[in-house]
């Protein structure tokens, strides 16, 4: 096969940091078109990644381009409907989480690639970051994994952009759809690593989730037992002042803690051994795994994301939603 013929839709940080600078590295790919609504956000992409076809609409964009692949890296509420169109129209696409808001885009999703043929991959990178990997390989070594923990903090100021949460008043970063279910916007990502840690289905999940600090849900806290009888604790909130990630490994005899996860610290045998990040926290690694599905013709499996895997996680996402507690009083 020639060279990748790719587009990224979407030219925020993200679009322009975490996908167009790596995929203009790799050879075997042409960058050969960018694709956002805001003139100044597809122009500046353009400019800084010599790409010279823009579009500002995702179908112009499919109407005029033979693209091998696609990358959907859109805010989080668009990601289902643009990525469903590109797999409507038979494109090979990945999509940054989450692949929807509710289960039944993701769904929407893969039925799409189902009929049309197209390989589908959702960007839950940390599948592959090198320090995660790590450390769950040691555990694993030693037996089943027993006990797991993922946690993720932000803070909701920042996103609300107006009113009592403002920072820049009159300010919107998010919808208000979105605002309210800011769970499946960055601590998706601890679920979906709960998942991969466990490596089970899920048989129960108990949780609260509440509004403590904003008139949107910020607190959220679930206990979740797999089928294997591990047990699964996931802490998530928007009341910090910062990005905060951390997550617990525990099996037979050992221990991993990992911070942020750039660094971390198995104990076991009586000793702690030191992990630091190397890399580039599985970013490179996952689109490179895309890449190379779509290349060899084989399908997205694991440790990757297909939308099976996904629809999984987000079923364990909404499950733990349900956990609202409106009676609550705000703290």
């Amino acid at each position: 096969m020639s060279r990748l013929r790719v587009a990224v839709v979407g030219c925020g940080p993200n679009g322009r940091r975490g996908y167009m600078a790596h995929l203009q590295t790799f050879d075997d790919v042409e960058l050969v078109a960018v694709c956002d609504p805001v003139p100044a956000a597809r122009d500046g992409a353009g400019d800084e990644f010599g790409v010279s076809r823009r579009y500002a609409d995702v179908d112009e964009l499919l109407d005029n381009e033979t693209l091998d692949a696609a990358f959907v890296i859109t805010p989080a509420h668009l990601n289902a409907p643009v990525a469903l169109r590109c797999l409507e129209r038979g494109v090979n696409t990945e999509v940054t989480k989450p692949p929807g808001l509710r289960v039944a885009e993701t769904k929407a999703l893969r039925a799409a690639a189902a009929r049309t043929g197209a390989k589908a991959m959702v960007s839950w990178s940390y599948r592959f970051h090198p320090l995660v990997n790590q450390a769950l390989t040691m555990v694993r070594e030693r037996g089943p994994v027993v006990q797991v923990v993922g946690e993720f903090h932000k803070s909701m100021s920042g996103f609300a952009g107006r009113g009592a949460l403002a920072t820049s008043p009159g300010r919107t970063t998010f919808p208000e759809i979105l605002l309210d279910n800011m769970l499946m916007e960055s601590p998706i990502h601890s679920i979906d690593l709960l998942r991969v840690f466990v490596g089970a289905e899920v048989a129960e999940v108990h949780s609260v989730v509440r509004r403590a600090c904003s008139p949107y849900k910020d607190v959220h806290g679930a206990l979740i037992l797999f089928e294997n009888g591990c047990l699964g604790h996931l802490i998530a909130n928007y009341t910090t002042d910062s990005r905060l990630q951390r997550y617990e490994i525990h099996g037979r005899d050992i221990s991993a803690y990992l911070e942020g996860i750039s660094q971390g610290t198995v104990f076991c045998d009586g000793k702690q051994h030191e992990l630091r990040e190397l890399g580039t926290g599985g970013r490179r690694e996952d689109i490179r795994y895309f890449l190379d599905c779509i290349k060899e013709d084989r399908p997205v499996s694991l440790p990757a994301a297909n939308l099976d895997e996904a629809i999984k996680t987000m079923e364990l996402a909404e499950a733990i939603m349900s956990g609202l507690r409106a009676d609550l009083p705000p703290a």
